[in-house]
């Protein structure tokens, strides 16, 4: 799982929409007292604060929530032929983290420019993104590394990469995964090694891409 402020294909995972922010400057500017105006100035500072802390606490893994291959998925995720798509099940995904520091679900697309989020709670930040990626249908798993220093040393910590860029929990490879599929131009030679390393971890063999079918006239 990756740490959200690593993200290279978007820069605004985990940030504040703009339809937030002038939400907060309408209720600043509607305020009855200026003591209500600097309080609710103070908050809206305060979140911010939050939010670029709790960015770099925040370790993510994206899944497509789609029933088949999409061109343009292979085209964003991979950087060649040498490649594969991880098949499974939500509610397999569900099972395979620790409750207590995961959630699990459906990305929200909004208008980042207008819409602001549904509420004040930080993890709102990071289960929604812009509406540009809304073809991704993308569900996430989502671990908050800022958390109780108890819960934080049981269920952070020890699966915390070297470098803190990533997040490794333990996790049933044979169960999570479905099926392994090649991308749709895979050579044979890398589908051999792709069976090879399968079969020596106990995962279903690889199957060829749906879309490696050939034109017909």
């Amino acid at each position: 799982m990756r740490r959200a402020d690593l993200f290279d294909k978007d820069k605004f995972e985990g940030t504040t929409p703009q339809g937030e922010i002038d939400y907060w400057a309408r209720l600043a500017a509607n305020a009855a007292t200026p003591e209500d105006r600097a309080t609710i100035e103070h908050n809206r500072q305060q979140l911010a604060e939050y939010a670029e802390h709790f960015r770099r606490n925040y370790f993510v893994s994206c899944w497509n929530m789609a029933p088949d291959e999409d061109v343009a998925m292979w085209e964003r995720y991979t950087s060649g032929p040498e490649s594969v798509v991880i098949r499974s099940r939500y509610s397999t995904l569900v099972k395979q983290f620790h409750h207590g520091v995961t959630n699990v679900g459906q990305v929200t697309y909004i208008d980042y420019n207008a819409s602001a989020l549904p509420g004040v709670n930080m993890l709102y930040r990071i289960t929604h993104k812009r509406h540009f990626f809304k073809n991704e249908q993308e569900v996430r798993a989502v671990v908050c590394a800022e958390c109780p220093a108890e819960v934080k040393e049981q269920l952070i910590l020890p699966y915390m990469m070297p470098n803190g860029c990533g997040y490794a929990p333990k996790v049933n490879v044979v169960e999570l995964v479905e099926a392994v599929i090649l991308h749709p131009d895979a050579t044979p030679d890398f589908a051999t090694s792709v069976a090879a390393f399968c079969a020596k971890h106990g995962i279903l063999g690889p199957v060829p891409s749906a879309m490696t079918s050939k034109p017909v006239f």
